[in-house]
């Protein structure tokens, strides 16, 4: 449950930062009226008050994983992915390039994030990875979670990641990091039929995700 805070509106257009390219501004919202402030802002979460209501303040508790891989993910781009595979670099330089906007098939500055993030954990050399730990999870395999909003296109970024995986394998059968076969577990049927149709995952749709946004170069 979320308490809303008196004369917290906004007025006109919430949007204040492009699609397609990294956080500029955000809205500051601990005071009475929102406010619009310069960066990004610091990847975190909320603390349940004692009364078990979530609200917003400026106690904010600090993600410090996440905003550093942030950091490191970034320079890692305007370095051009130093140690990725040239399939890589390539599925890159192709998917992110500016001109697909007028095709509507660029992927958002969200999805290109947690895509370049899970790729960076992989290719990138091991000296830019030093200090990165991520906690283990128990079970047999590692557990990367790409947190995103509702409706911000995380079937996007499995298709990415299927494609990335799958171009990288069948370029180099050897390579330990990749792989073609991939497994998609979702909550209920509703999902599955949605994750296998118009702009889904299934390959065999003409009209999946690899095709509407010609992600297979």
């Amino acid at each position: 449950m979320t308490e809303r805070q008196p004369g917290q509106v906004i007025e006109g257009n919430p949007i204040i930062n492009d699609a397609f390219t990294e956080p500029t501004r955000y809205w500051h919202f601990a005071g009475v009226t929102p406010e619009i402030r310069e960066g990004r802002r610091t990847a975190g979460y909320l603390a349940p008050s004692p009364d078990g209501q979530l609200r917003i303040t400026d106690e904010l508790i600090a993600l410090e994983l996440v905003n550093d891989l942030r950091s490191r993910v970034r320079q890692w781009r305007e370095q051009g992915y130093p140690g990725s595979t040239m399939v890589t670099r390539d599925l890159l330089r192709y998917w992110f390039d500016d001109d697909r906007r007028l095709t509507n098939t660029r992927p958002f500055y969200c999805q290109q994030e947690a895509l370049e993030t899970v790729v960076f954990l992989v290719e990138a050399p091991e000296h830019l990875k030093v200090g990165v730990k991520v906690p283990p999870s128990g079970e047999a395999y590692t557990r990367w979670a790409v947190k995103m909003a509702t409706g911000s296109g995380k079937t996007m970024v499995m298709a990415l990641l299927i494609v990335w995986s799958g171009l990288n394998k069948i370029t180099n059968r050897q390579d330990p990091r990749f792989t073609d076969q991939v497994l998609v577990v979702c909550p209920n049927l509703t999902v599955r039929d949605r994750l296998a149709g118009i702009g889904g995952l299934d390959s065999t749709n003409p009209k999946s995700s690899y095709v509407e946004f010609d992600l297979i170069p």
